[in-house]
């Protein structure tokens, strides 16, 4: 075959992708086991302690752990953890390997210690609190909703959970499972039975029916979800914004950053937006669904911060 054909070009383009496919697979398998090992070398190096020789060894190694734990150093955390639970195994050490574990990255791994947990104690709520947590960065929604429905039998309720499921489910093929998504046909409807969700309604919205978008969003609480948008309709709700953004004039009262916006040069000042956890209490630049730091839902509230312009044309990379 001609290397100038056609098909040889084909063909080596298939080979390439194949070979890095195999390359990269290669690559993670030998990645997690580098991890694995590193791991193991963690644990021996405690293997000097005897539980004997302290009056109360678990206590201090607990310590030790949670410190471990708190610093972020979550290695070392779990080779502690692993240790204790050779002498004192119980369910709450085994959680927090499995939490560490998550921490870590070590996803089916955490899955695994899990389902340990959950075969002695399948109505474990923290165990199944952690296993929703897995399985969502494992993609497995459906194994969720069946964990909500063992929620509902032990007579707890999870809307912020569930409404969640419905939206990732929507995302993804449809809310089309039978009973957990009774009476729910559209984005519209998870919202008319959760009004917590506007924020990704609106978002939603605004790829699909930005006209409806406008007519439903808070003006400033969904601000940064359109602020940067040309389409912003011209009446009396986006006045302070058309404002702000010095396409006309207002003289309704806005909040300070809007306000002072309104009366600065254009070119010398702009909105920033930070997002902060209503449960944490946490900062962060970028929006989440669910928290970052304390894993909670829809608890994310904007924060509009005024601040200088930045010339951004003559920077050099």
């Amino acid at each position: 075959m001609n290397y100038r054909d056609p098909l040889f070009s084909v063909i080596a383009f298939f080979v390439i992708v194949l070979i890095a496919i195999i390359l990269t697979l290669v690559l993670g398998k030998i990645r997690e086991f580098l991890r694995e090992k590193e791991i193991e070398k963690l644990i021996k190096n405690f293997e000097y302690i005897k539980m004997d020789d302290y009056k109360n060894p678990f206590n201090a190694l607990m310590l030790l752990a949670k410190a471990y734990e708190k610093e972020g150093n979550y290695e070392k955390a779990l080779k502690v953890y692993l240790l204790i639970e050779k002498d004192y195994p119980s369910r709450e050490i085994l959680l927090n390997i499995a939490n560490l574990y998550f921490k870590a990255g070590f996803l089916e791994k955490s899955r695994d210690i899990l389902y340990k947990i959950l075969k002695t104690a399948p109505r474990n709520v923290e165990a199944l609190k952690l296993l929703i947590l897995v399985n969502e960065k494992l993609g497995e929604i459906k194994e969720n909703i069946d964990i909500l429905e063992i929620f509902e039998e032990l007579g707890m309720d999870f809307p912020k959970e569930k409404a969640y499921a419905m939206i990732r489910l929507f995302y993804l093929q449809g809310c089309d499972i039978e009973e957990f998504c009774k009476g729910i046909k559209s984005f519209e409807d998870i919202y008319n039975t959760y009004p917590f969700v506007k924020r990704e309604y609106v978002e939603f919205l605004f790829k699909t029916n930005p006209k409806k978008a406008y007519e439903i969003l808070d003006v400033y609480e969904h601000l940064d979800l359109y602020y940067n948008r040309d389409d912003i309709p011209d009446n009396e709700k986006f006045c302070n914004i058309l404002a702000a953004k010095g396409i006309k004039k207002c003289k309704k009262r806005a909040p300070f950053e809007i306000e002072s916006l309104k009366y600065l040069p254009k070119n010398l000042a702009e909105l920033e937006f930070e997002y902060y956890c209503n449960n944490c209490k946490k900062t962060f630049p970028l929006y989440s669904t669910r928290c970052p730091k304390c894993h909670d839902l829809f608890s994310q509230k904007l924060l509009i911060k005024l601040c200088e312009k930045k010339d951004i044309e003559n920077i050099e990379f």
